[in-house]
């Protein structure tokens, strides 16, 4: 089992510059996210995308995740996170077709957001708070993937 874990992170650094040869923002982004120091590579993501890393033109990776299926991906490493969002009214409106905040929303893809990112970001739907809250952050208050009304902290 050792092996399997040694063989895989031994390959992440290789995967990543394979793909840092074109896609050189997203690549340094990467390497600014604790996934990357955890031996996360893209292909993680993005799946083992040989057909697109050996093309000369465009040839789409193995996996980009739709706004719809982010939160599958992110729950199959973060089961925990996953299940709280799946409690929330960001999901519930995701399931409905809607345009709705997922991990990345939050989170960013490649790189996370700063926590004054964090804020603006759900102030873009959130413009109207309620007087209760006044200058505090959302997060003070509700919990980090619930954010049901019923998830309060």
């Amino acid at each position: 089992m050792m092996w399997l874990v040694w063989l895989v992170l031994a390959q992440q650094p290789v995967v990543h510059e394979q793909c840092r040869q074109c896609h050189t923002e997203a690549a340094a982004d990467a390497e600014s996210h604790p996934h990357f120091a955890k031996g996360v590579s893209c292909d993680a993501c993005h799946g083992a995308s040989e057909k697109h890393r050996a093309a000369s033109g465009h040839v789409a990776p193995d996996r980009v995740a739709v706004r719809a299926q982010v939160p599958a991906l992110c729950g199959s490493c973060h089961p925990a996170e996953k299940k709280s969002y799946e409690t929330s009214r960001h999901w519930v409106a995701l399931q409905e077709g809607g345009r709705s905040a997922q991990c990345a929303t939050c989170h960013g893809n490649h790189s996370l957001k700063s926590a004054r990112a964090l804020q603006a970001t759900c102030e873009r739907c959130h413009s109207q708070r309620p007087e209760a809250c006044g200058k505090e952050k959302c997060s003070t208050c509700h919990a980090p993937h619930a954010f049901a009304k019923a998830a309060k902290r």
